[in-house]
């Protein structure tokens, strides 16, 4: 594996210099900025992104030993740094000029945000800046540290329904609150910002124990500063309503900002902004891919392969310097060459220009900020490997042990081992999904209604907390079952209201053979609607850059290669119950479909949850049923009554003997059931009850809504 240094970070920026003059704008008076230079904090954020990139550049050393002509001359790169913090100090409420929306930003909750991110470029730029832009930077982060002492209140829930799930921005808060203190001790509310600021660290990674904790933090027991926990009991994060890695992520990337800052300028940390650091980061470090790619086992309800992936670089850092965990340096190798993957693909040296074209020809706002995250992620990188010694990569490729985790909260289980990971989500990002892939192949993971009843583009999974999910592990795996509802996004009748349409009751078993699930759904109308279509079992395939744009596909007679992007939407009925893609993960209709199908769209289909006419990733569909519609539906409708097999790492004739060893027992009423040889040998019967009252299945007992294992 190759080794790490300020120069491997900064090569993929360097490239990205050639795509930065589309993406700026002069301002007059010496100054520019990014993108579109509104007061929003988006456009904010990713115009101090780029100032604090660009200043690593301006000051690296290393640059000249480049043996390709730099994009931009260094000189130009520090001019150009400048211009862009000069907008974002004057364009402040504490300063004189308008944004390119007539406003000015700052004073509020995430206002503060780009300024962490741009810090390690403001201690590398020092020397560039004049005493007005010293004394401008002093007056903004004074001005917002006394706003978050008079004006906004610290809030944590572990339940993001409640509106105060805020882990990520007590942090960055808190940090900005230390900073303050630290950089300014002559400044009047020095003591208050201390203060405040440990109070806004102690509710960031806040977890239900604190409240009872006698551990000191500055001599005094965390419980008497404990407002709420955002983390559950096993460490499973509710933000923005479901199970959410990627801000896990987000939460200790500003902590590693944080914590070099400190280490730069010579002073102490406070002990508050590692409060549960390490116990967070033994459960997040098993959602990474060996590759470096997030395994965000509850979905995400954004663009793919961005944001929160981009800043796993800094965590990967942090743990190399504080934990000096050897893992974190083979991610971060991992991580930066998945980034210069996907670059390497699009003409103009952009890190998404290619693959979200589409997204930037419909939000220009959106898109610039995408691009401006990984460019200052990797500017971290490279300025705290030129700062300090860290970790080299492993020799040998990541190779992640067995690790098994479960939260109730979220109706979640992961289980992986080496060569598998398993995992199933009930509250996820765009409703319940399941994963089951090979470990060292992250292109084939996908969590849009992932295994799972698909609805149409009109419609969205309604977060149902309160409704049922059962789970329990087993040995070697784990067992779901529950509900989940339906309902229409966005209803275009004047005064009409979003009810729940539709009700799915499914069930899922990770078998102890390390290879497979099978997964049962019963999918019904529970008010009347119109439904524009609808997909049974749905294994989403990615199918795009990360896997060369081309998917082969084996079954029962049927072989298959195909490409990305076909420019109509089609579907292909296999006319095989079972199928293999590349060679290394298998999928079997058990029942309520004869054949599996193929569906494919003209182009990308995995769409962001806030605003589903975006999308960021083609994937193939594999189905077991396909309706298409609009078709008018009754309550009653039954719309899905299936089960599926899923396993991964094994081979055709593997998939062959365990599709041919499937006996479906005879069942009654609400209760379905499967039975097949597992790849150990052993054969398992997996039944579940959909029922509303208790039911018996050969001599079991089945609770309502719960699902049982038997080995025979």
């Amino acid at each position: 594996m190759e080794s790490l240094d300020e120069i491997t970070c900064l090569e993929p920026m360097l490239t990205w210099l050639n795509a930065l003059p589309q993406f700026l704008r002069k301002a007059g008076d010496g100054m520019m900025y990014y993108g579109t230079g509104e007061s929003a904090s988006w456009t904010v954020q990713s115009n101090q992104n780029i100032f604090g990139a660009l200043a690593v550049l301006a000051t690296s050393e290393n640059l000249e030993k480049r043996k390709a002509p730099l994009p931009m001359g260094k000189e130009e790169i520090a001019d150009t740094a400048r211009a862009l913090l000069r907008y974002s100090l004057s364009t402040h409420q504490t300063g004189s000029v308008k944004a390119t929306d007539g406003k000015q930003w700052g004073r509020h909750w995430i206002s503060v945000l780009g300024m962490e991110r741009m810090t390690h470029g403001v201690n590398a730029f020092r020397e560039y800046l004049s005493e007005e832009d010293r004394a401008a930077l002093r007056r903004i982060i004074l001005d917002e540290a006394d706003w978050r002492l008079d004006q906004y209140e610290i809030v944590a829930d572990p339940d993001a329904s409640t509106g105060h799930n805020k882990p990520e921005s007590n942090i960055w808060n808190g940090g900005l609150l230390f900073r303050a203190a630290f950089d300014y001790p002559d400044a009047p509310r020095h003591e208050e910002y201390l203060e405040k600021g440990r109070l806004f660290l102690l509710n960031g990674i806040s977890h239900p124990s604190d409240r009872f904790s006698e551990t000191l933090y500055s001599g005094r027991p965390l419980r008497e500063g404990h407002i709420g926990a955002n983390f559950t009991e096993n460490y499973s994060l509710d933000h923005h309503g479901y199970m959410n890695v990627g801000y896990s992520i987000i939460c200790l990337s500003n902590i590693a900002m944080l914590h070099f800052n400190f280490k730069e300028r010579g002073q102490t940390a406070p002990p508050e902004l590692y409060l549960h650091v390490e116990d967070l980061w033994n459960v997040v470090k098993h959602f990474f891919f060996p590759d470096g790619r997030l395994l965000r086992i509850g979905g995400d309800s954004r663009v793919r392969y961005a944001y929160c992936q981009a800043y796993a670089l800094p965590v990967l850092v942090l743990m190399q310097d504080r934990l000096r965990d050897a893992e974190a340096a083979s991610l971060e190798a991992g991580l930066i060459r998945l980034i210069r993957k996907e670059q390497n693909e699009t003409p103009d040296g952009s890190f998404y220009g290619k693959r979200l074209a589409v997204l930037r020809d419909k939000s220009y706002f959106y898109y610039t900020r995408l691009e401006s995250d990984p460019f200052l992620a990797l500017s971290c990188s490279a300025y705290w490997r030129r700062k300090f010694p860290l970790l080299q990569p492993e020799k040998e490729a990541v190779r992640q042990e067995a690790f098994a985790w479960g939260d109730d909260f979220h109706g979640a289980d992961l289980i992986r081992n080496p060569a598998v990971i398993r995992s199933f989500v009930r509250n996820g990002a765009q409703g319940p999904t399941a994963l089951c892939v090979p470990a060292d192949r992250s292109d084939l993971a996908e969590w849009q209604r992932n295994l799972v009843f698909s609805p149409g583009l009109r419609w969205a999974y309604r977060p149902n907390k309160a409704g049922v999910s059962h789970r329990k592990a087993i040995p070697g795996g784990f067992l779901h079952c529950g509900s989940s509802l339906w309902q229409e996004q966005h209803p275009l009748g004047e005064g009409e209201e979003a009810y729940p349409v539709l009700e799915s009751r499914s069930a899922a078993a990770a078998l102890p053979d390390g290879h497979s699930m099978i997964l049962l759904e019963y999918v019904k109308v529970i008010k009347e609607t119109t439904l524009y279509s609808g997909r049974g079992i749905s294994l989403k395939i990615p199918n795009d850059v990360y896997n060369g744009h081309v998917r082969k596909y084996e079954g029962k007679s049927f072989k298959a290669k195909l490409s990305s992007y076909p420019g109509q939407d089609e579907m292909t009925d296999t006319r095989s119950p079972w199928l293999l893609i590349d060679g290394v993960l298998g999928i079997a209709a058990l029942y309520g479909a004869d054949s599996l199908k193929i569906v494919r769209s003209a182009g990308q289909s995995i769409e962001l949850h806030h605003a589903r006419s975006l999308t960021s990733l083609y994937a193939d569909e594999i189905c077991g049923t396909v309706a298409e519609g609009p078709a008018h539906l009754l309550p009653g409708t039954v719309l899905a009554d299936t089960g599926c097999l899923v396993s991964a790492a094994l081979s055709v004739p593997q998939m062959e003997r365990l599709y041919s060893s499937v006996r479906q027992p005879e069942t009654e009423g609400a209760v379905r059931a499967v039975e097949l040889t597992a790849l150990d040998g052993r054969t398992c019967l997996f039944a579940a009850n959909f029922g509303d009252a208790a039911a018996v299945f050969q001599n079991v007992r089945l609770a309502p809504l719960s699902a049982e294992l038997i080995f025979r």
